[in-house]
């Protein structure tokens, strides 16, 4: 990409939530990492209350063509009239964007303004819990209360309640699936089926855990559009705290 574009690329933030311990950092070591970014020195960003990398994501957007004319005699059969036709078309842009994935420090204690400034420019949410400890699982309904209080406020301009109406693109992270022997199915009660979002189970040992064109790297890839697309349709608002 040119020097004189780059300051046009539009960026889309992803917080990444969950216990300490179950694997954020190194998740979102594997979610950062492409071709443009290989190495940890090309994606991370410093912040001093959040671990961020960055990485950049085509976006495909719709767009239509100019007609192109089909010109058909006036003996064609296809044509009775004789005159000339311009259908339409369509075609898809890859347009980049930058993405950060924001993981909070565990070793700071952030104070709640400055979590709620972020909270409010978030335009898509990463859960994780640790297969091997299911508590981590339930503990993210608190985890994710505060932050769509924010998004539902400053993105939407009004308090509703916030799952009642199309929400921040939200991807369920599942880690540790190397030491996984039995899986525990919990069907309708897991948040995933509540929040109608798409679920991914990890190692995050294996660098090949969003290979391209599998499926962890198509759920990725939608979730990421889908963030953007919130971005696009729900710009914040300048309502305060």
């Amino acid at each position: 990409m040119e020097q004189q574009t780059i300051k046009h690329v539009l960026t889309a933030r992803i917080l990444v939530l969950g216990d300490a311990g179950v694997g954020k950092s190194r998740l979102t070591d594997l979610l950062a990492k492409s071709e443009d970014t290989p190495t940890p020195a090309t994606r991370r960003v410093g912040d001093c209350w959040w671990n961020v990398q960055v990485r950049l994501h085509e976006h495909p957007r719709y767009v239509w063509l100019p007609p192109t004319p089909e010109w058909t005699s006036s003996s064609s059969t296809s044509s009775p009239t004789g005159i000339e036709q311009f259908p339409r078309r369509g075609g898809v842009d890859l347009v980049p964007h930058f993405v950060e994935f924001y993981d909070l420090k565990s070793t700071l204690r952030m104070p709640r303004e400055h979590r709620n400034r972020l909270y409010r420019h978030i335009d898509g949410i990463i859960l994780v819990y640790d297969l091997l400890r299911m508590s981590t699982h339930d503990n993210l309904h608190d985890w994710l209360y505060q932050p769509l209080r924010q998004i539902c406020r400053h993105r939407h301009n009004r308090m509703r309640p916030i799952l009642k109406r199309r929400h921040v693109p939200i991807l369920v992270v599942g880690t540790k699936l190397d030491l996984l022997t039995t899986r525990c199915l919990r069907g309708s009660g897991k948040i995933a089926s509540q929040l109608g979002a798409d679920e991914i189970l990890v190692n995050c040992l294996d660098s090949k855990s969003f290979e391209h064109k599998s499926r962890n790297a198509g759920k990725l890839r939608k979730f990421l559009s889908n963030a953007i697309e919130f971005k696009l349709n729900f710009p914040t608002t300048g309502k305060r705290c």
